[in-house]
């Protein structure tokens, strides 16, 4: 019997074309820093770490046994804690480790990663969300980490920091105070949610949200119940 398919995960290729396939395409996605230059955002494999749980449980494989064969398969030295750390998403798998895996668990790793569009960044800079009761999904670079959600930008609202289509990854809830004076999504104590410049209230407990279109007024004084740095932008297309 196959294994269940991994609903986060879109699995596609043979196993001839897999050490090309688990290069996964990240070219398209960047990160926009403060200085809006764009840079790779380079943490823990999560989903690909969340596979080799689950492929080493299904397949009674130990991560002692799983050690022992990569080591005789590749002709390295691949001791248990590397093994322990991949599991963990604090070491890449290699291209030639990914295929004896899944050789030997019968799992196949993920191709494509996916994410729930959470909604649309429209007027404003606020986020639309949908309510449909099931939110569609967006591919996501490799290195996603578990829990990510993304908003598409539709219109000019974001100009010209982000262009409409645009993508936006973003997975940690983090105080206002460790996004101060940096670009973040941000839910309001009312519910709403915005993407934002953070900048400090005229009290410790409110704080001012600036608009990256200079054609939208700042939101002065808001109440904040959470931030969330930007992870991952893809460019419109």
């Amino acid at each position: 019997m196959s294994p269940p398919n991994n609903p986060i995960m879109v699995e596609a290729g043979s196993m001839a074309n897999r050490c090309s396939d688990i290069h996964y395409l990240t070219q398209d996605f960047v990160v926009k820093i403060e200085t809006d230059s764009s840079a790779a955002m380079p943490y823990g494999l999560g989903m690909l770490s969340e596979w080799l749980q689950t492929a080493l449980g299904a397949s009674g494989i130990s991560q002692a046994e799983l050690s022992r064969r990569l080591t005789a398969e590749l002709g390295r030295s691949i001791d248990r804690a590397a093994v322990n750390k991949m599991t963990k998403g604090t070491r890449d798998i290699q291209a030639d480790e990914l295929m004896v895996i899944e050789r030997e668990t019968g799992w196949e790793a993920p191709r494509t990663i996916e994410v729930p569009l959470k909604g649309y960044v429209g007027a404003g800079a606020e986020v639309i969300v949908l309510d449909d009761g099931e939110h569609d999904r967006v591919s996501a670079p490799r290195d996603t980490r578990p829990g990510t959600v993304a908003v598409r930008v539709r219109g000019d609202s974001m100009y010209p920091a982000y262009e409409s289509g645009a993508v936006i990854y973003y997975s940690r809830h983090l105080p206002p105070n460790e996004m101060l004076n940096k670009r973040a999504v941000v839910q309001l104590a009312d519910g709403r949610i915005f993407l934002k410049i953070l900048r400090a209230g005229s009290t410790p407990t409110t704080w001012t949200l600036q608009s990256l279109n200079p054609s939208f007024s700042d939101m002065e004084d808001q109440v904040i119940d959470w931030t969330a740095p930007i992870d991952w932008i893809r460019p419109a297309s």
